[in-house]
């Protein structure tokens, strides 16, 4: 009986330091794979150039941001003949905008920072504020990075409803209208906080557990003396 009790204290220690690992080398995995959600992303998105003219017909996706998320655009124009311009705003301004066809040109945009160094790098350095981009004329691909509003290059969280939105041109024949760019959306994920929440977890675990075998060894020795 005393030998069975035993085994089973084994057998419970290795599974109580088998799941502190786990959470431990899962924390920053998790938070790696979760640090940003992918909104929608897409090689060649196709508008017309009437997209110009009329908010209906331009490229417009929906994101919502909480407190301190941070919304993440990559775009680039490498297509001959096409220029676009990208702007982010409010749903209230959308959705009226939307409403009576307004031409995108006369909408004001929020303000964000950019960078255009590295497909896929953070700002940083040469980082720039603006309410609006236009591509290739400023540049051929962006970074962009937005919670809201922004005071200087510092971005300033505004939780809400917002659009992306873009339009352009086709300066070919008059017989080609398409528009073509690549876009990718992203916002800030789970992951940090999943990571914390698992690395704290799994030390809680672990410093408990040596706590309580603390105590049971000490109280053994008391017994035995």
């Amino acid at each position: 009986m005393v030998k069975m009790s035993r085994l089973l204290k084994k057998k419970t220690a290795y599974i109580i330091i088998g799941i502190s690992i786990a959470c431990l080398i899962l924390g920053p995995v998790m938070g790696l794979l979760l640090d940003k959600v992918t909104i929608y992303d897409m090689d060649s998105e196709l508008i017309l150039e009437d997209s110009s003219s009329g908010l209906t017909k331009a490229f417009a996706k929906p994101v919502t941001l909480s407190k301190d998320q941070k919304l993440i655009v990559e775009i680039s124009e490498f297509y001959a003949n096409t220029s676009i311009t990208i702007k982010i705003i409010a749903k209230s301004v959308y959705d009226r905008a939307f409403s009576l066809n307004s031409t995108p040109s006369g909408i004001s945009g929020l303000n964000f920072v950019y960078s255009e160094f590295g497909w896929g790098a953070s700002p940083a350095g040469s980082t720039n504020g603006a309410t609006a981009l236009s591509l290739p004329s400023s540049g051929m691909y962006f970074y962009i990075e937005f919670m809201g509003d922004r005071t200087g290059d510092s971005l300033i969280s505004w939780p809400g409803d917002y659009f992306v939105i873009v339009y352009g041109t086709n300066s070919g024949p008059a017989s080609v209208r398409d528009v073509y760019f690549d876009i990718s959306i992203k916002v800030d994920g789970p992951g940090e906080t999943l990571n914390n929440l698992l690395i704290f977890v799994g030390a809680l675990i672990l410093v408990a557990y040596a706590m309580l075998a603390l105590v049971s060894i000490l109280k053994a020795n008391y017994l035995r003396g």
